[in-house]
């Protein structure tokens, strides 16, 4: 009986860790433990949910100090939310901190590598000093987490960039240091009144394209930046964080992403560094061609100040986009922009992750492309943009 070919291979590039409180608890440095260590998240994520929702009643919010645990897997989801139901306790499962744990989910669905983001870190606070401390600890303690199966889980670094100098230094460590495979940022202003494609951050973006380390851009749906929740009100009279979310989240991660394209390849930030390497994570992937499409369109007829190069352009040289398997553009995008600009997540073990079933929904996705365009798609795109 002829030998069957091997399955390619499958590599999740966004999937999550939830923080514990070992994180603040054992790696953060002995001058910052006694503030990061706030039960649950940690003291970033409890004080930047307390700014970005100033409105909300104290249960449902740890705030640094008071006897409430933080992170969104220890808030609980009501009975009577409107939350799916199997999606209020997938921010419980063992593998958000147990590598072991996440190895026998990633194998039952038959996810071969995974690349990590964060949870409780994706909340932001401005000061620079506190913010970079708990990147520290959280980059240290991934470390760790990846090191239990080093070529099947790699970890991505955590800057503050809201000192490009100070993130410049912890991007370099965490690459040498961490394994880091690739450092992420928010899309939105870090530093006030500075968009990202203000010269401010150049030094960062020119580091990272020397040190050929790639920026994933990843949102998140909190008020806590000034980003699109923020600007657009939608965290205004919240005094329940936990209900809402599918209009801040539906709204909030697909406008910041876009934002961030048109920071990259229509304000300048991609001709002024060549070399970098940008992905734009968790805010859904269809919009990308009429979007470059409209931004090519608009830099014909009124030119930019910012740069020289078509915006769809510059992202085919140094942008991907990520897709959820189940979204009906996928392989129309593959077909015009190309397998080799997409990445697949499963975002794993947040409330919207389809596990189980995400991988036999992303084989259903690619089914309609070739072979190729399959393999570079389940994995070999990922493994490409972030050097595994």
């Amino acid at each position: 009986m002829p030998e069957q070919p091997a399955r390619p291979e499958i590599i999740d590039s966004d999937g999550h860790v939830i923080e514990p409180d070992v994180v603040w608890k054992e790696y953060a440095e002995p001058e910052f433990r006694a503030i990061l260590d706030h039960p649950g998240g940690g003291y970033v994520q409890a004080t930047g949910i307390q700014r970005a929702y100033p409105d909300a009643a104290p249960a449902f919010l740890g705030v640094p100090g008071d006897d409430q645990d933080s992170g969104w897997e220890s808030m609980a989801v009501d009975d009577a939310s409107d939350w799916d139901e199997e999606s209020k306790y997938k921010m419980s499962r063992p593998g958000g901190h147990d590598p072991a744990a996440r190895l026998v989910d990633m194998d039952a669905e038959g996810i071969d590598v995974a690349v990590l983001y964060p949870t409780a870190m994706l909340t932001w606070i401005e000061e620079a000093d506190i913010f970079g401390a708990a990147c520290r600890a959280y980059n240290n303690w991934l470390r760790d987490y990846c090191a239990v199966a080093p070529t099947r889980l790699y970890p991505v670094a955590l800057v503050p960039l809201q000192d490009p100098a100070a993130a410049v230094v912890e991007m370099e460590r965490a690459v040498e240091h961490c394994g880091a495979k690739a450092v992420m940022i928010r899309p939105a202003q870090y530093i006030a009144g500075r968009k990202l494609n203000d010269p401010v951050y150049d030094p960062f973006w020119a580091a990272a394209a020397a040190l050929d380390c790639p920026i994933g851009v990843h949102p998140s749906p909190h008020g806590d930046m000034p980003n699109a929740c923020r600007l657009l009100g939608l965290a205004d009279g919240v005094s329940n964080p936990m209900e809402g979310l599918a209009l801040r989240q539906g709204l909030t991660n697909a406008f910041d992403l876009q934002m961030a394209v048109g920071h990259f390849t229509l304000g300048g930030i991609c001709e002024r560094h060549p070399n970098l390497r940008v992905a734009f994570l968790e805010g859904t992937g269809g919009w990308i061609v009429p979007m470059l499409q409209r931004f090519d369109h608009q830099f014909e007829i009124f030119g930019s100040a910012d740069q020289s190069t078509r915006p769809s352009e510059l992202f085919a040289r140094q942008c991907m986009v990520s897709f959820d398997p189940d979204e009906v553009a996928l392989a129309f995008t593959a077909e015009h922009l190309g397998a080799d600009k997409i990445l697949w997540a499963s975002d794993y073990p947040h409330p919207d992750a389809k596990i189980p079933g995400v991988v036999d929904e992303l084989l259903d996705a690619v089914k309609p492309l070739p072979e190729e365009a399959q393999r570079l798609i389940l994995g070999a795109t990922a493994r490409a943009f972030y050097s595994l």
